[in-house]
């Protein structure tokens, strides 16, 4: 198994997960206002599931959005710099990213242990259980940074998961 087919598969296995959450998260909403509008009977654990719902979305989505490069940065300075002046700013962006979704991953994941006496108000579960995807999703942004390595590759990706 080659480095490159472990990052395919797991960057499709998290963007399968993340795009599940988030069909599953409109159900749900389409369900809410079903319910409250037609029965006249709005569910009250349905807008805090969707909360977390899409936290949990968009937090494993952040990795693949790296993976791809579409996230936000300002890349007009490594296009007027000399190929090892920008291989120097990838390495610096890469160690970057990686140091600090280490940390994101540690903090929040010590967050949301502490928060495990707690319950949420209208699912009745402890907040660490939903409030995990954060760490998670840093943790899968750590992964796929190591993955990815410091230097870009310049293949399209042109086929689907």
């Amino acid at each position: 198994m080659t480095l490159n087919s472990i990052r395919t598969s797991a960057y499709c296995l998290l963007l399968f997960i993340s795009a599940s959450i988030l069909a599953l998260n409109v159900l749900l909403i389409l369900y809410s206002v079903f319910a409250r509008y037609i029965l006249n009977h709005a569910p009250i654990w349905s807008d805090e599931l969707s909360r977390y719902g899409i936290i949990a979305s968009v937090m494993l989505a952040m990795s693949c959005a790296y993976v791809d490069s579409r996230h936000m940065k300002v890349s007009f300075i490594e296009q007027t710099v000399t190929d090892t002046l920008r291989r120097l700013i990838h390495l610096y962006q890469w160690l970057v990213v990686l140091c600090v979704s280490l940390f994101f991953t540690y903090v929040s994941m010590r967050y949301s242990l502490s928060l495990g006496k707690f319950a949420s108000m209208s699912l009745g579960v402890s907040k660490t259980i939903p409030l995990l995807s954060v760490p998670i999703g840093f943790g899968a942004l750590f992964l796929m940074v190591l993955l990815k390595g410091p230097f870009p590759q310049n293949v399209k990706r042109d086929t689907a998961c």
